[in-house]
């Protein structure tokens, strides 16, 4: 055999043992998480229709009530609840949502374990009437977010298995790449079709391979995506090949001295403001700082369609807390390349960037990427099967069978005495 061809060989042994046993490694957390990922996709859809009766208002006026009014209504509602925040849509019908977070003094080894209470409480802008809350300790949409991003362990736990999963996921989809790549184009033609009415191993080779060929650029881009979350240096090195220096995004003045006290008509008066400064607004967060701490700033964050940008859009201003003059202004057009990959980095991971569209193509993407280990799973096991098969039919030594001879007629043992 030729040396190179035989360096080739090995090259390709070595890859192939490290797909195999780094797969098998990763394999159920990458099964668990991508389950949670089809299903968190369309977190707002589900949100929608699971929970319409509290999404929705039942009653629509002309004008709404102050966001002051609404947060006395909502802290009398749950007098032993701090809310800070209001989510409120372009969509006259729809209710102003305010949540409420507290983590608990001593955390577990699982996510609930490190929750006091996390609750999303929807109050109509209208009447100011509270409809009610959703417990997102217990929800099984957010259980899902949970189950993709940290397995529902603690985010300690969790968040740092995932996440060398799916390094673990970025090394497979290029290997599996280098594995997949044929020797000729004859073999070409037959590595990118699936053989449907094949056997079942056969079958179950394409679509693991075949569909790992097809997919691996999304694996690279939904793991690329979701390791900002998880490493630093993952994040900054995205800033630095975009351009940006990690050190300076995102730079905001030094926030004002904050004595605890929001007058309720400086809270109006940003809420008003904020939105005659981006009137294409669709959806505005408004979140009120601690007022445990001395320092703060009233914080306004505005979403909208921008035509000419296919990047996430979002405008923030800053209000002094105590007189609600502006403090600073970002804006979309304000931030750099990096900045604005890192505003749009969730919308790509979840796939709600561009709409349904890439919504579908994210819960697709994660129902493949969960299947990944199961075929490859029973990639291995047959091939595990077949290799015992092979020993043990070696190990034996085949016996020659005799020919059967009839019971009435005696063996021949030599001439006989009468014969001579």
């Amino acid at each position: 055999m030729p040396k190179q061809k035989r360096k080739k060989l090995t090259a390709k042994k070595i890859w192939g043992w490290l797909h195999l046993w780094l797969g098998l490694i990763s394999g159920l957390v990458v099964l668990i998480s991508m389950l949670g990922a089809m299903v968190f996709v369309w977190e707002e859809e589900l949100t929608r229709m699971v929970y319409a009766d509290k999404v929705y208002a039942d009653v629509v006026y002309d004008e709404v009530l102050p966001p002051s009014e609404l947060f006395a209504r909502v802290r009398q509602a749950y007098p032993d609840k701090t809310f800070r925040s209001l989510q409120a849509s372009r969509d006259l019908h729809k209710n102003y949502v305010f949540r409420t977070f507290k983590r608990a003094k001593e955390r577990g080894w699982t996510w609930t374990s490190g929750i006091a209470y996390y609750q999303a409480v929807y109050v109509n802008p209208y009447t100011g009437k509270v409809v009610g809350h959703v417990d997102k300790k217990r929800d099984w949409i957010t259980l899902s977010r949970f189950l993709h991003q940290n397995l529902l362990l603690d985010s300690r736990i969790g968040t740092e298995i995932v996440g060398a999963a799916a390094l673990i996921m970025v090394f497979l989809a290029l290997s599996g790449l280098y594995l997949w790549w044929p020797k000729n184009r004859r073999m070409l033609r037959q590595r990118m079709q699936i053989k449907w009415k094949a056997r079942f191993k056969r079958v179950n080779w394409d679509v693991h391979s075949v569909g790992g060929f097809y997919t691996w650029i999304f694996i690279l881009f939904f793991a690329g995506t979701g390791l900002v979350w998880t490493y630093d240096w993952w994040n900054d090195s995205v800033y630095r090949m975009l351009g940006d220096d990690p050190e300076k995004v995102f730079e905001r003045p030094e926030s004002p001295a904050y004595d605890g006290y929001t007058p309720a008509a400086v809270l109006d008066l940003v809420f008003v403001d904020a939105k005659t400064r981006q009137p294409a607004w669709d959806n505005i967060s408004l979140s009120v700082p601690n007022p445990e701490r001395d320092k703060g700033t009233i914080s306004v964050s505005l979403s909208y369609d921008h035509p000419d940008s296919w990047w996430d859009t979002r405008d923030r201003f800053s209000y002094h807390p105590e007189s609600g003059a502006l403090h600073h202004a970002f804006t979309h057009a304000d931030k750099s390349t990096g900045e604005k990959w890192r505003n749009s980095n969730y919308a790509m991971h979840v796939g709600s960037i561009w709409g349904w569209p890439t919504k579908i193509i994210a819960s697709l993407c994660a129902l493949f990427f969960a299947s990944l280990p199961v075929t490859g799973f029973l990639i291995w096991w047959g091939r595990k099967k077949k290799s015992k098969t092979v020993t043990r039919t070696r190990g034996t030594i085949p016996q020659k069978k005799l020919p059967l001879v009839p019971q009435n007629i005696q063996a021949y043992d030599g001439p006989s005495r009468k014969s001579n």
